[in-house]
């Protein structure tokens, strides 16, 4: 699966062949097709493991102690720091998920559902504990927040910010996030 996530990061999913893979990974051509089938499959098992990896992390992230604005700084964290120590990935979601419907979107709705679901329930733990106002929908709050996130993400990938991002400029978007979660400004 790595090798076909620096694969379809470079090349793209469409100009991605399963002899690419197999390349890559050092491993027979006939080997990709027996664990995956086909290339849709391999697709479709990279996201599984990434969704599977981001909800556990939401859920651990969930049940920590602190704030609501501590937790949502965590998951913004977790989304960034995937990017520094696996950029591929990221560049694979943006790529061929999020901008360009290569997968399934009842199966990419779902996924994005879930995720979803997962940070109001932190949103809304936090109103019960009084860190936002009672009257705040939930729903939309989360919709906000990841959405944020994501574009952030978006624009590092698809070359938006300008530059490739180094470790401590993603260290500042971090920073400046958390700022924005905590209801600052871009200011000092």
């Amino acid at each position: 699966m790595r090798a076909a996530v620096k694969v379809m990061a470079r090349k793209g999913y469409h100009g991605t062949r399963i002899s690419d893979i197999a390349a890559e990974a050092d491993v027979a051509y006939g080997l990709v097709y027996h664990y995956f089938g086909s290339k849709e499959k391999v697709l479709e098992t990279i996201l599984e493991s990434v969704a599977r990896r981001f909800s556990d992390r939401i859920a651990r992230i969930g049940q920590e102690k602190g704030t609501l604005t501590e937790k949502l700084g965590r998951i913004s964290d977790y989304m960034l720091d995937t990017y520094l120590a696996n950029p591929e990935i990221i560049h694979l979601l943006v790529q061929e998920v999020v901008r360009s419907g290569n997968v399934d979107p009842d199966s990419e709705m779902a996924s994005a559902q879930a995720i979803l679901e997962q940070i109001q329930g932190i949103v809304e733990s936090g109103k019960q504990a009084g860190h936002i106002e009672p009257d705040t929908d939930a729903a939309l709050l989360s919709i906000a927040f990841f959405g944020a996130v994501e574009l952030t993400l978006t624009a590092l990938v698809q070359g938006i910010y300008g530059r490739q991002p180094s470790s401590a400029d993603i260290k500042e978007i971090r920073r400046k996030l958390r700022k924005i979660i905590h209801g600052g400004s871009f200011g000092k």
